[in-house]
C-alpha cells in the first residue's frame, strides 16, 4: 500500500471538487461518484454521534472495481470510454448505469435489514447485465474489493472461524460469508455473504492487491503466498470474486447479487429492504414473524432509544410524520408486553 499513499494523498486533496451522491440509511453511509459510478461504503454502530469508517480502502475509489468480460475483451466499469455513466436515487437506496453499444449495465444498490437488526446494516448489490446488440457473445464478471481494515491483523476471517492470512483461493463448497475486520475491533468491519441471497461466485481469490489489480482477468495466484509484492506493496490484500462467462444472446440478461454489510449482523441470511426512513423500518421488523417477540422488542427499543436521542440533538429534524411513527412503534411494543402478561 505505500506505493499507493501519495496517490491517494492527491485524490483526497481533490475529492472536495468531485461530484457526489451520498446517502445514510441507519448504520450505513453510500457515497457515489457521479462521473464514473465508483462508490464507498461507510459504517457505523454509534448511530446518534455516527464516526463514519470505511468498510474497505475509499481513498482511492478507483481500486476497487467491476470488470465484465464481453466476448474477447476485458472492461473496467467506470473506466472504459465506451460506456456513458449515470446515478440515480431510489426509494430504496441508488442505481449505477453504464451503457455501450454492446452492453448496458445497471447495479442497484439497495440498502438492508438483517435479522437482528431494525436499521440498515447491509447493501444488497445486484448487478444487471444485458446485450443490447444483435450478436450473442459470452460475458463473465469479476469484482475487486480493495480490502484495508484487517491487514494489521488477520486480514480475512471466514464463517468456519478459519483465518485467511495468506493468498487462498475458495472453489466449489463455500463458507457463508467472509469478513475483513478492524484490526483494533474484532467486532466492527465488512462481512461478504458468499450464498444465502447472494449468487454463488464461480471462486473467490484472497490476494495481494496489486497482482489482482495487473491482472487482465485470472491473477497469478499461489495458495499460501504472502500478501506482499515488493516493492511496490507490503501486507496489501484484496479479494476477487469471479463469475465465470457464460452465453449471453440478443436483448437477454444475466444477474449477479451480492449482499454486504458489517459483520455486527452476523449474517444476511433472512435480510429485508429498507425504507428511507429508519423509524418506518422498527415498524417492518416489529411485524418480522422470523423473530421472536423478545427479540423484536429488544431491537425495536435499542434503536427507538437511538432515534429519540438523535431527533432531540437536532428537533429541526422531527416532523409530524415521524412523532406518528415513534408512537406506532411504542404501542406495537405495549400491546406485546400485554399479551404476554400473565
Amino acid at each position: 500500500m505505500p506505493s499507493r499513499l501519495l496517490c491517494a494523498a492527491l485524490l483526497v486533496l481533490s475529492a472536495a471538487s468531485l461530484p457526489a451522491l451520498e446517502l445514510q440509511r441507519g448504520k450505513l453511509k453510500l457515497v457515489i461518484n457521479d462521473k464514473t459510478g465508483r462508490y464507498a461504503v461507510y459504517g457505523s454502530e454509534d448511530q446518534v454521534r455516527p464516526v463514519w469508517t470505511p468498510l474497505y480502502l475509499a481513498n482511492d475509489l478507483a481500486t476497487s472495481k467491476w470488470k465484465l468480460q464481453i466476448a474477447d475483451k476485458v472492461v473496467v466499469l467506470g473506466d472504459d470510454p465506451a460506456f456513458t455513466t449515470a446515478v440515480d436515487q431510489t426509494a430504496t437506496g441508488a442505481k449505477i448505469i453504464w451503457n455501450s453499444k454492446t452492453v448496458a449495465a445497471t447495479l442497484n444498490l439497495d440498502f438492508v435489514l438483517s435479522s437482528g437488526s431494525a436499521v440498515a446494516d447491509g447493501l444488497k448489490l445486484t448487478l444487471l447485465l444485458v446485450n443490447v446488440s444483435q450478436t450473442p457473445f459470452k460475458t463473465g464478471v469479476r469484482w475487486v474489493l480493495d480490502t484495508n481494515l484487517g491487514e494489521k491483523k488477520d486480514h480475512f476471517r471466514l464463517s468456519t472461524d478459519d483465518l485467511v492470512a495468506s493468498e487462498t483461493k475458495l472453489e466449489g463448497s463455500y463458507p457463508e460469508w467472509w469478513s475483513s475486520r478492524s484490526a483494533t475491533d474484532d467486532t466492527f468491519g465488512l462481512l461478504v455473504m458468499l450464498g444465502q441471497g447472494s449468487t454463488p461466485p464461480s471462486r473467490v481469490i484472497f490476494a495481494n492487491w496489486k497482482r489482482l489489480d495487473d491482472s487482465s482477468w485470472d491473477s497469478g495466484f499461489k495458495a499460501g503466498r504472502e500478501f506482499n509484492l515488493l516493492p511496490y506493496s507490503f501486507n496489501d490484500s484484496a479479494v476477487a470474486e469471479y463469475w465465470d462467462p457464460q452465453e449471453l444472446g440478443p436483448g437477454l440478461s444475466r444477474e449477479i447479487d451480492v449482499t454486504l454489510g458489517l459483520v455486527s449482523a452476523k449474517t444476511f441470511a433472512a435480510s429485508i429492504l429498507a425504507s428511507a426512513n429508519p423509524i418506518d423500518d422498527l415498524l417492518k421488523k416489529n411485524r418480522n414473524p422470523s423473530l421472536s417477540a423478545l427479540d423484536q422488542d429488544v431491537a425495536s427499543l435499542d434503536t427507538l432509544i437511538a432515534q429519540i436521542d438523535a431527533k432531540l440533538a437536532d428537533p429541526s429534524r422531527v416532523s409530524p410524520e415521524d412523532l406518528k411513527l415513534l408512537q406506532a412503534v411504542l404501542d406495537q411494543i405495549e400491546a406485546r408486553k400485554k399479551a404476554l402478561a400473565p
